[in-house]
Formats: C-alpha cells, structure tokens, sequence
C-alpha cells in the first residue's frame, strides 16, 4: 500500500545517511596514533581542520594551476568548460515564465566552472586509488561560483576528450624544466667570443 507523505504527515520520511569523517572515533584514533596532541580538545581538532580545508581550497581557488593535496593524495584544481550539449536549465526563471529558459552563462562566455581532483600521476600510489573521490564542500562550491562569474578567463580550459593527469604531467615538466635553467644561469656580461 502506496501512502502519499504529502497528505498523510505523520507519514515516515526519508532521510539519507549521512556519511561524515569528522567522528569520535577518528579523533580517537588520531589521539593514540599522536599522544603529544591528546590534551586538545575535539572541537578544537575540528577548528583546525575546516581553517587548513579553507586555506587549501582558497589556494585552489588562486592559483590557476591548483594545489597538490598532501600525502601525495591528488591535485585539485578549477577549470573551464564549454556548456554541455543538454539543456542547462535556469530553474528560477523557468518557474516564473512558465516555460524552460536555458541558462547561457553570458557573464562568463558561455564556460561553466568546474572543480577537477586526480590522483592518477601522482608521485606515490596508494591502494584503491581509483575508488577516491572528491566532493567539495558547500562553502567551497559557492566561493568558486562568486569568483568565477570575475576571473573565469584565467582558469584553464579543459576539453572534453582530454584527460586530466596530462595536465600536471605538463605541468611537472615545465617546472622542472625552469629549475634547470635557473641552476644554469649564465653571468649577463659573460661573453664567449672575448678571449681576453
């Protein structure tokens, strides 16, 4: 028997479970793995976690090329895409005119931002690696939506057919690169033809 929630409204609910790192048992853990921080408060465990999440995802945010995550665990960064084929609907003005109006994204070009985690070239690789995901947290989606509709042109755009670790393999080369030339700096008043 199908019963309606929405007339019936002592009916029971849905409520998805929610799946949260931050438990007693991980601050736990973390304590006996760590003795010398046993006397800190969880709160203030917590404190600290969401200021290093917020330093990292502002970093992420800055910096075109993104960050690499520590431990080795991946990179993050924000790119740019073309707007899908599908319709993007403006769910707002929709319901206001009565019909579908698509979403154009005129402020920034037509391109949609998007937050990319890989973990596919990174130095060490660690088991199950390809079941990480990354999902970024609300405050750190609505501050990549605020400043992009400002500086969408300086995020790299990224193709639909390209994969994403070839990014930072570029990316390693080309530093790597300017580190030996920086080592191999020649004197500007060097001259190889004077023989004096």
């Amino acid at each position: 028997m199908y019963i309606n929630s929405t007339l019936d409204r002592t009916a029971p609910r849905f409520r998805p479970t929610s799946l949260g790192l931050m438990n007693a048992n991980i601050f736990v853990e973390f304590k006996n793995k760590y003795p010398q921080y046993r006397n800190i408060p969880d709160e203030k465990l917590k404190e600290i976690i969401y200021e290093y999440n917020g330093k990292m995802w502002e970093a992420a945010i800055d910096c075109r090329d993104g960050v690499e995550l520590p431990e080795g665990l991946g990179n993050v960064f924000i790119g740019s895409c073309k707007t899908p084929v599908k319709i993007n609907r403006d769910h707002q003005t929709s319901e206001k005119l009565g019909t579908t109006v698509q979403n154009r994204n005129l402020a920034t070009d037509g391109y949609l931002a998007k937050i990319f985690y890989t973990n596919h070239k990174t130095k060490y690789r660690f088991r199950n690696r390809n079941l990480w995901m990354f999902k970024g947290d609300r405050k750190f989606t609505n501050r990549v939506s605020s400043v992009y509709k400002e500086e969408w042109p300086k995020y790299i755009v990224v193709e639909d057919y390209r994969k994403i670790s070839s990014f930072f393999t570029n990316l390693r080369k080309k530093e790597y690169i300017k580190k030996l030339i920086d080592a191999n700096k020649v004197d500007a008043s060097y001259n190889e033809f004077d023989l004096d």
